[in-house]
């Protein structure tokens, strides 16, 4: 295993000493990896998706954050990321390990053929379970409460939160996050045959929303904060557990990187293109 992480994980880089690292891609230099050992992993952070001030999802490098795992051998890779609650279960401050994935909306980045062809990722399931298993091994070796199960609702490229219509549409779907920045990520990571796997932090509940008009927005911005803060510390040790207790699991058998073989290794790219 190689393990690749979009977090700010400040106190493991600090403590456990990860170097920073450059790496040139296709898409230009990335400046924000540190690179180290992690219980016998070799571990890189991505400090970010991200570089400098905070970026709308739709100019978010992510071909360039891909190509950087790419460079580095990563085959393992986890997504952090902060979201809102759509069902009643989920509050400000709740961790969520997600185990699929809703995205109507497409994405904002252009997607190159593999092979000079074109392809399509196999994404069932969406998650890694092995990876799946390490985050959920990981919480509950630290005690960290997090909700278990979820699907996340891909929300991408539009400068503003959702509407109440949307929000209620997505909880009778069973929705239980929604956010905007998981995909194209996820489905760029699956056309490599990447192990994939998400752990998120909700800012704000649905339900909770309804009432912000009557709230002083500086403490709701501080709230958000704050829970931004302590997700990504419990993220930290979930994920530093997790690696640690890693010698507990099964050999891994996941057929995430599986690649199809014979005369029609995918239902589209196996079709003449003069019938497409």
């Amino acid at each position: 295993m190689k393990l690749g992480v979009v977090l700010r994980a400040e106190n493991l880089i600090r403590e456990k000493e990860f170097r920073r690292n450059r790496v040139v891609t296709p898409h230009g230099p990335v400046d924000r990896v540190f690179s180290g050992t992690l219980h016998g992993v070799e571990t890189h952070f991505l400090y970010g998706r991200f570089p400098g001030r905070r970026t709308p999802s739709w100019e978010i490098p992510y071909q360039a954050n891909q190509s950087t795992f790419d460079e580095l051998g990563v085959d393992h890779q986890i997504g952090t990321f902060v979201v809102g609650g759509v069902d009643k279960a989920v509050r400000g401050g709740d961790l969520v390990i997600p185990h699929d994935l809703v995205s109507f909306s497409g994405p904002g980045v252009s997607m190159p053929l593999g092979n000079g062809r074109f392809s399509n990722a196999h994404v069932v399931p969406a998650f890694c379970p092995v990876l799946r298993s390490l985050l959920l091994r990981g919480a509950r070796e630290t005690g960290t409460a997090v909700h278990e199960s979820g699907v996340y609702f891909n929300f991408y490229g539009f400068a503003r939160i959702e509407t109440d219509a949307e929000l209620n549409l997505m909880e009778k779907l069973g929705i239980r996050l929604v956010g905007q920045t998981m995909d194209p990520e996820f489905t760029l990571a699956r056309l490599r045959h990447r192990h994939y796997a998400a752990i998120a932090v909700a800012i704000d509940s649905y339900h909770d929303m309804k009432h912000e008009t009557e709230e002083d927005p500086d403490v709701f911005r501080a709230r958000s904060r704050q829970a931004i803060a302590d997700g990504r510390e419990s993220f930290e040790r979930i994920i530093e557990a997790g690696l640690a207790t890693r010698g507990d699991d099964p050999a891994e058998k996941c057929g995430c990187d599986r690649v199809a073989t014979g005369n029609h290794r995918d239902m589209f790219s196996s079709f003449p293109e003069d019938l497409l």
